[in-house]
């Protein structure tokens, strides 16, 4: 996900717990996506560990603004906003998956497309959203019912960590996306900084779980030798 907004797919960097754990690259739409750098960071990475996860938001684009997915679309369709249709299809993975095989020789590459999933998948709901989402349909039903208001329900970060809901007028939100600010990327454009860490951490909730790793001596594969 992440037409214009890279949020939700620069949380991924939230899951790392060793250095050498993924996403090991993040690509995200508040910069321009090129082939040729994308190519070459996922070299560098796959050659260092012997493997590369990424994180894409399907909202990628050029220099010219042109959606990477449409490169391999030839009829492209637009909703009632005149947005071209970019989820759900699975098109961007094929075309990166595509490009490393073909121009790297990196033969096991596999793309995933999650959807619905990270909207709807229960088992993860961060117990603050869940908290403050409730609390913002107080608001309204407050605001509209008891004061006789019309708008949108805000929250603002005051303190650390607490939050204010106010409302604003509907033309102040509608139609308008909030990006990504330029300290939340690194300079590299292919992953996050810590200041975007620190601003995601208390919006997660509960800790996120321990991935544990075995520790086991190396096993040579079948007719390797020991050097």
């Amino acid at each position: 996900m992440g037409r214009h907004a890279g949020f939700l797919t620069a949380a991924s960097a939230m899951a790392r717990q060793h250095p050498d754990d993924g996403p090991h690259l993040i690509y995200l739409p508040e910069r321009s996506f090129d082939e040729e750098r994308f190519l070459s960071d996922v070299k560098q990475v796959y050659d260092r560990l012997g493997r590369c996860v990424i994180a894409v938001s399907e909202g990628i684009h050029d220099t010219n603004g042109q959606p990477i997915v449409t490169r391999l679309q030839h009829s492209v369709e637009r909703d009632a906003h005149g947005n071209v249709q970019l989820s759900g299809t699975g098109a961007l993975a094929d075309l990166l998956t595509g490009l490393i095989k073909n121009r790297l020789g990196i033969k096991r590459v596999r793309g995933d497309t999650l959807g619905y999933l990270q909207r709807s998948f229960a088992g993860v709901v961060s117990t603050v959203d869940q908290s403050e989402a409730r609390e913002v349909g107080e608001k309204a039903i407050q605001f509209g019912y008891s004061q006789g208001e019309s708008g949108s329900v805000t929250i603002h970060r005051i303190g650390n960590y607490q939050v204010d809901y106010r409302l604003v007028p509907l033309s102040s939100v509608a139609g308008k996306t909030r990006v990504m600010p330029t300290e939340f990327i690194d300079d590299s454009g292919s992953h996050v900084t810590a200041a975007f860490c620190h601003y995601l951490a208390p919006l997660l909730g509960a800790p996120l779980a321990v991935t544990a790793r075995l520790r086991a001596p190396m096993v040579l594969k079948q007719g390797q030798q020991r050097s």
